[in-house]
């Protein structure tokens, strides 16, 4: 299991300590316990979590305010624990921010099973984050190409295809990315 970093917020030291031992009993590091809101977000922006643990009852700041910076700020995921009243209202604010809750009394194994499929879930919206980037990075790349390429068809006549083989061919015969090649070539173009 990769190490996940959490951070537990409540007001109540025992509440705290259990969920504490429930979750190192299960692989999960619990790298700081905080007992009030404003602690919390020093400590989240400092030690950067995959997940906060808050009761929704901190002192100072309430663990929902504490929550929802946390995901506006996009510094970790947070798991709120409520009450029915106020998972009503997490409900209703539920489409503006990103907070997974879990209603009190705190049952071990929903506690547990939430906090995997977060982390679950995390690890896939990474992978398709960094997904997402490499296909940024790729179009970028074939509209720089298709940029140059239209370039040397028009001042050295060349066929799309031999002007494809000459960008190539310079990324390899200087040994760097055909995407400088094809900035190159712009750059000179609109000198």
């Amino acid at each position: 299991m990769e190490m996940v970093r959490i951070i537990i917020a409540f007001g109540n030291d025992s509440q705290s300590i259990k969920i504490k031992n429930l979750l190192t009993e299960n692989g999960y590091t619990v790298i700081d316990l905080v007992k009030d809101g404003q602690e919390c977000l020093r400590k989240a922006r400092l030690l950067k979590p995959d997940l906060v643990i808050l009761d929704f009852d901190l002192p100072l700041f309430t663990g929902y305010d504490v929550a929802k910076v946390l995901s506006e700020d996009k510094i970790s995921s947070t798991l709120l624990i409520v009450n029915d009243n106020q998972k009503s209202l997490i409900n209703e604010h539920r489409d503006r921010w990103d907070c997974t809750s879990l209603i009190k009394p705190i049952n071990r194994s929903a506690l547990i099973s939430t906090v995997e499929l977060i982390i679950t879930n995390n690890k896939k919206i990474r992978l398709l984050q960094n997904e997402i980037q490499e296909l940024k990075e790729s179009l970028e790349v074939r509209k720089l190409v298709e940029k140059a390429k239209g370039i040397l068809m028009t001042k050295q006549g060349l066929s799309e295809q031999e002007a494809f083989r000459k960008i190539q061919r310079q990324s390899m015969d200087k040994g760097i990315p055909m995407k400088e090649v094809a900035k190159a070539i712009i750059l000179a173009s609109e000198i």
